[in-house]
């Protein structure tokens, strides 16, 4: 798999609902701060969002999408500075995959769905994203994947459900594609996105047993050594053995989770002593991997130290 895939890999999708509102004249909802990863398409009409401490309210127009990353309280709205009116008054208790109405609706309409990620790597993965994640004319590319989901849960023909996760997934990485070909910004998932860099992280993703130095990376990247090392930091936040040992701990936490021997864990990934992996782990991870594996069927997930 390609670096992006195997990191979203290890997130789990634990739970999903999709619908949306159709809104006409003047209107203002208010939205407390929430877990879920909220994903929506303008698809008629335009409206207006700012999330607290998110920075500028952002203009959305039809064909716009949006993607709310971080859990922050929001308003969306035609004007806002209407007071907002709480949520639940017009959504809770709504049926799934249904589009509520405000105010009779037929002037704007947001179709969309949240979803709630777990996983080792899920805050470190959503913490690079700002607060609005906003993508200009592309509602089309996942207006078909939200209408698809909102038919599988509302009509709950056999496998409906698992139909439905596999697209919020496909929603989830394809906003993500979406934002990254038109943004720039640190961290490993913005490093992707470049040539030379990219190939080292791709070299680590497809080999991570190996015995890498900066030497070798270097050479994957086509770059001088001292030169690539600057670059990675710059893009990626951190050298390129710290990105290869956080790579091997998320590995050997799934493998801890799945019951796998540490000695055996230890030598897959590249370590010559169950020692220097122990030491590694605990230093990455903040707990060791025995207590790990123990607690892992409790927690489902290891936390990593950021």
């Amino acid at each position: 798999m390609d670096p992006l895939s195997d990191i979203i890999s290890f997130l789990r999708l634990r739970s999903y609902l999709v619908g949306g509102f159709e809104a006409g004249g003047s209107w203002s909802i208010g939205f407390d701060a929430h877990e879920a990863v909220k994903c929506y398409a303008v698809t008629a009409g335009a409206c207006w969002i700012a999330v607290e401490g998110g920075g500028a309210p952002v203009f959305l127009q039809k064909g716009d999408c949006f993607m709310l990353p971080r859990g922050q309280p929001f308003q969306i709205a035609s004007d806002l500075s209407l007071p907002p009116d709480d949520w639940r008054r017009h959504f809770l208790g709504a049926e799934e995959g249904t589009l509520v109405q405000l105010n009779g609706g037929s002037g704007v309409t947001v179709l969309g769905g949240h979803f709630a990620l777990a996983g080792p790597q899920a805050e470190i993965l959503l913490g690079m994203l700002p607060p609005i994640v906003h993508l200009r004319g592309e509602a089309e590319t996942l207006r078909w994947a939200f209408e698809r989901m909102r038919q599988e849960l509302t009509d709950l023909e056999p496998g409906g459900i698992l139909i439905a996760q596999q697209l919020a997934s496909m929603i989830f990485i394809q906003a993500l594609r979406l934002y990254l070909n038109e943004n720039k910004g640190t961290g490993w998932l913005f490093a992707l996105s470049d040539q030379r860099v990219g190939a080292a992280i791709k070299a680590i993703h497809r080999e991570p047993s190996r015995r890498w130095a900066v030497e070798t990376l270097a050479t994957e990247a086509g770059m001088s050594r001292a030169s690539f090392a600057a670059r990675f930091r710059q893009l990626v936040g951190e050298s390129p053995i710290e990105y290869l040992t956080r790579w091997r701990m998320l590995l050997a936490g799934r493998r801890l989770e799945h019951g796998e021997a540490i000695g055996a864990i230890a030598h897959a990934l590249g370590y010559e002593s169950e020692s220097a992996f122990r030491t590694a782990f605990k230093r990455v991870t903040g707990t060791t991997p025995r207590h790990h594996a123990r607690s892992s069927s409790h927690r489902g997930a290891v936390r990593f130290l950021t």
